[in-house]
């Protein structure tokens, strides 16, 4: 069964799009075939791997809204096992075009449901999306679609106050959307070792969160911030930079989450 994790945080900033394209990138060279999700309208995620977002013929927005099938969507990357289903900025509209559904906050629960079903789409281990930085519709849907969440949050105290705000949703839409929703892990990014500020609320979240948080941290890497510019996650422009054995190191925690080897 396909493995659906959405990384989530409603506060823009924090490394969402960084770490949906690394990680995704790193299950992949893990051998792990995953299709990333693209779900965000500034198409960061399209962009950061290489994909010209003007020139799509179709995107997430059409999978949403004109029943296309994620057969006619999906382009296959130049990572062997990784997919992306694409976004740009029609994605500006989806709001008004979901409130026009059936039980509008799981249709896309629903049509994952009956896409990845289908032999064709089978295939996919792992499905990663890439979140909007904004609770609103989509992102309840996405929520709703999903298995787990992983929740990149900088250590700063404006980051703190949205992960509690962020939790809170979570355990809505787990009690009436979607029973099965797991946070699978609270990530650190953008951390500063010399930084008090960043020890200091490191500190406060594991002392607080306990083992949600994962044992990796992401640090501030001039490599890791350069790989979007280049359109390759960072385990393609520099598999031995810092910022790489970072999510390598956290990709593997995740499978170990996962009770997968």
């Amino acid at each position: 069964m396909t493995k659906i994790i959405a990384i989530v945080n409603q506060k823009g900033g924090v490394g969402k799009t960084t770490t949906a394209i690394n990680v995704a990138a790193c299950l992949a060279a893990f051998d792990r075939k995953t299709l990333l999700v693209d779900a965000d309208q500034q198409g960061n995620s399209t962009g950061g791997l290489g994909i010209n977002k003007l020139k799509l013929k179709a995107n997430f927005y059409h999978f949403l809204t004109h029943n296309f099938s994620l057969n006619q969507i999906v382009i296959e990357t130049s990572l062997p096992n990784l997919y992306i289903l694409p976004s740009n900025r029609d994605l500006l509209g989806i709001e008004q075009e979901l409130l026009k559904k059936k039980q509008n906050k799981t249709y896309l629960k629903r049509l994952f449901n009956e896409q990845l079903t289908i032999p064709a789409n089978a295939f996919y281990e792992f499905v990663i999306i890439d979140s909007p930085p904004n609770l609103n519709l989509l992102s309840i849907n996405i929520m709703a679609a999903a298995n787990w969440l992983i929740i990149p949050t900088q250590p700063e105290y404006l980051s703190l106050e949205g992960l509690a705000d962020l939790i809170e949703t979570y355990r809505r839409i787990r009690e009436i959307e979607n029973t099965s929703l797991s946070i699978l892990g609270v990530l650190i990014t953008m951390y500063l070792s010399n930084s008090n500020l960043s020890k200091e609320v490191a500190h406060n979240l594991r002392l607080n969160l306990r083992d949600l948080v994962f044992n990796t941290i992401i640090p501030r890497n001039i490599r890791l911030a350069e790989a979007p510019g280049h359109c390759k996650p960072i385990i393609a422009y520099d598999p031995k930079s810092t910022g790489s054995l970072s999510y390598q190191a956290v990709t593997r925690e995740i499978l170990d989450r996962l009770n997968l080897k």
